[in-house]
């Protein structure tokens, strides 16, 4: 297949798909579900979601391949020819093509169970798997934290305890010795006599790193930009992190309110503040849509390694693909009853609803108030 057009052609596809009539009562690939949930809180129009899934994949051939090799398994005869046309000099355009295979599937009530397991692949695998509040959590800390010059000597022993130990009070403290003893979004001082504790952020999320089909999804997202070795490798790594206030840390990852957007310029990596919804970003936030954030410039900026950009870039494509499918708004509902939706579903070790390392802190937690 000739690269420089699939998305093209199947951006139109799912775009026509999208005006057809009743769409919102009867969409035209089915729902996408979380899966291995009987009951799904997170139901997302397919055709939705794979279309934000192309528009801000950091590779959208890829995924636009994948959902034609999904779409030729309809068993029309003349959608696979305009499929396979794509391997050469197609001579129809996106939206010629798109309305010829569009209207194929209509008349012949063509069967795409596979592009609504494909759209159910990307919300579970992808979608929440970003969403997931899950995972390692930076302990708070009540006494002065700002790290001391014998620290900076000490870079690979905290970067071997972060990495290998999965040490969170180690990451965070790379991170203010790369950073500084401020919150970088917000202005807050992490020091001093008026200060705020620092959040350690995964900028992708840590509970991703053992999960084969997550990584498999952010493979062809990413166009293997991003594999599942660089993911493991970089889970708990200042290359995967940031200190910053907690407001502006639930903006960031509960919420995906906000991203960083990593570019290129004078073979330097520059990075940006990206506003994805503006009425969930945090007030704390004191920048603006495209304002730089300046990494690097604490006392060890120039040993501890900056956000690897590609896992920043990933990090706000996602962002963007749940509020342009509609899955933010199912997830700030999903925010507001978590409490009511925790009693409500059969919670256990293992189970599709809630994550066991989720499990595990609110069992400590009680255990711990008793």
């Amino acid at each position: 297949m000739a690269d420089h057009h699939l998305a093209s052609h199947v951006l139109a596809l799912v775009r026509l798909m999208g005006k057809q009539e009743d769409v919102m009562n009867n969409p035209p690939l089915g729902t996408a579900r979380r899966i291995g949930a009987t009951t799904s809180t997170f139901d997302v129009p397919a055709h939705k979601l794979l279309q934000a899934v192309i528009e801000h994949s950091p590779s959208p051939e890829m995924v636009a391949r994948e959902f034609l090799v999904e779409l030729r398994k309809c068993e029309i005869l003349i959608v696979k020819e305009f499929v396979d046309a794509l391997d050469s000099d197609c001579p129809y355009g996106p939206d010629n093509w798109a309305a010829i295979v569009h209207q194929e599937l209509k008349q012949n009530a063509g069967d795409l169970p596979f592009l609504t397991d494909l759209g159910s692949h990307y919300l579970s695998h992808l979608v929440i798997a970003f969403r997931n509040p899950g995972g390692k959590k930076t302990p708070d800390f009540t006494t002065h934290h700002t790290p001391n010059i014998a620290r900076i000597e000490q870079i690979e022993a905290l970067l071997q305890d972060a990495t290998a130990n999965r040490s969170q009070s180690a990451l965070r403290d790379l991170i203010l010795l790369r950073d500084g003893d401020r919150c970088l979004v917000t202005r807050y001082a992490f020091a001093g006599a008026r200060l705020v504790t620092p959040r350690c952020a995964h900028i992708i999320p840590f509970s991703v790193h053992l999960k084969p089909l997550v990584h498999q999804a952010i493979e062809t997202f990413t166009g293997q930009i991003l594999t599942a070795e660089v993911i493991q490798h970089f889970i708990n790594h200042p290359a995967n992190a940031i200190n910053i206030q907690s407001d502006a840390h639930d903006s960031m990852s509960q919420k995906l309110a906000w991203g960083i957007e990593a570019r290129s310029a004078n073979h330097k990596w520059k990075y940006h503040f990206r506003v994805v919804r503006p009425t969930n970003v945090s007030p704390t936030i004191s920048l603006d849509d495209g304002d730089e954030i300046e990494f690097g410039k604490g006392n060890g900026g120039n040993t501890v390694q900056l956000p690897d950009p590609h896992i920043c870039n990933l990090h706000l494509a996602v962002a963007r693909v749940i509020a342009a499918s509609g899955a933010a708004d199912v997830f700030d509902k999903y925010l507001e009853d978590d409490e009511d939706d925790m009693m409500q579903v059969p919670v256990y070790f293992g189970g599709p609803f809630v994550p066991d390392d989720v499990l595990m802190r609110r069992l400590e937690g009680s255990v711990l108030s008793m």
